[in-house]
């Protein structure tokens, strides 16, 4: 899957502030008439976008075959609960600085989306997600052991999960990688 998924993954939390941006620019289209392409090319690339982003990970996700999920045992689960927060405060809220309804303003915060996607993709950081919260998925800070072979060294990964993984620790889950270092669990009705 590449970086395309870590890629969808950090477009689309930034869902907040793309529904901010099209709000600012559909206003200033009502208010103003005259040389409004910012707006329009704006609004258009954000639906684009995010709609292409939230197909790259629904597809991501259901690529997975059954032949791709291992069985690990839980040794250790946190869920990941304050990350939403400090994610919108740390990396969306000071993207409202920008002037979103004059092309250099639009520049400007370009130069600054495109370096911290670049840092966040690549350091792993990519946490807070609107779209896979709304589907009830939660993220994880988990330890698994290879349940095969128990003398291999536990591993650490972030696993997306609608089950509750702290209250399976002990217990064998099937997961697959999604991308290093995010993994998919296999819903335990399955």
């Amino acid at each position: 899957m590449g970086k395309l998924f870590k890629l969808a993954m950090f477009i689309t939390s930034f869902i907040p502030l793309w529904l901010t941006v099209i709000f600012i620019d559909i206003l200033n289209i009502i208010n103003n008439h005259m040389n409004l392409w910012t707006e329009y090319i704006s609004i258009v690339t954000i639906i684009v976008l995010n709609a292409f982003s939230i197909l790259v990970l629904f597809k991501s996700m259901a690529s997975i075959q059954s032949t791709e999920y291992n069985s690990y045992k839980v040794i250790e689960a946190i869920q990941e609960k304050g990350i939403t927060s400090e994610f919108l405060l740390s990396y969306v809220l000071p993207l409202f600085a920008f002037e979103f309804t004059q092309w250099d303003g639009v520049v400007q915060f370009l130069i600054y989306f495109i370096i911290l996607a670049f840092l966040c993709i690549r350091n792993n950081n990519v946490y807070a997600n609107l779209i896979l919260e709304i589907k009830k998925y939660k993220f994880y800070d988990c330890e698994l052991q290879w349940k095969p072979e128990p003398s291999v060294k536990p591993i650490k990964v972030i696993v997306l999960s609608k089950e509750n993984l702290c209250s399976q620790i002990g217990n064998t889950i099937e997961v697959a990688s999604l991308n290093k270092p995010f993994h998919l669990m296999k819903n335990l009705e399955e």
